[in-house]
């Protein structure tokens, strides 16, 4: 079985000790972090711009996992990208409904000419059949298990219908996706989204607010 990738969101993590919830993830060997950029607009919160970013680089060597759940608002689409990018991200997601069909070429377009893996992000009412165009395209599918925008919300069942859909679809038509989830993962609600077909997951709260974080992480590995 594939090994399953946990990537610790820092939108939970302590701000006061940046550095102590660095190497707790380190500790945990954790190879992937998430890393929340919100808006005030797409969403109803307001996150992290690329300057806390740009220390966690300077302190880690982790796989960066930029998710942006923003209404890009520049004149110039790509330049909202630009601090980021300097940041030497593996992956950088985008909510397609956030997007029109122009921008969501332009930002695939700016992943691939960057070195970074193209991903889209879903919300949990949004119709999974959005992303058909562009499934042959997609290096990641972020199925959203809560509303974007907030952490430490309760895990969302019916998404798992849109990850059964994709895992199935990437069997039968040789994607080369990664699936992953975000929203109330913890020991349950991880183990059925693996069954379910994910390969990737973000979690929050349950791991930064944990004394234990190292046998947290291991909770969320099922066989």
């Amino acid at each position: 079985m594939k090994e399953i990738i946990i990537a610790p969101s820092f939108l939970s993590a302590n701000f006061a000790d940046l550095k102590k919830e660095i190497v707790r993830c380190e500790l945990a060997k954790i190879e992937w972090i998430h890393y929340d950029v919100m808006d005030y607009d797409f969403v109803p919160n307001l996150t992290f711009g690329s300057k806390i970013l740009k220390d966690i680089v300077n302190s880690s060597k982790f796989k960066i996992d930029i998710h942006f759940m923003v209404k890009v608002k520049t004149v110039k689409f790509e330049d909202f990208f630009a601090e980021y990018i300097k940041c030497n991200p593996s992956m950088m997601t985008m909510h397609i409904e956030s997007m029109t069909k122009e921008e969501t070429q332009k930002f695939y377009e700016l992943c691939k000419s960057n070195k970074i893996m193209f991903s889209l992000a879903v919300s949990p009412k949004t119709d999974i059949h959005v992303l058909d165009e562009w499934l042959d395209k997609l290096d990641n599918i972020l199925i959203m298990s809560v509303e974007p925008g907030f952490g430490g919300q309760s895990f969302i069942p019916e998404v798992l219908k849109k990850v059964e859909f994709l895992a199935s679809l990437k069997k039968t038509n040789q994607f080369n996706y990664t699936i992953e989830i975000d929203g109330g993962i913890n020991e349950q609600t991880s183990k059925k989204a693996i069954n379910a077909g994910v390969e990737m997951m973000v979690a929050g709260s349950y791991l930064f607010e944990s004394e234990n974080f190292i046998e947290k992480v291991e909770t969320l590995k099922h066989d």
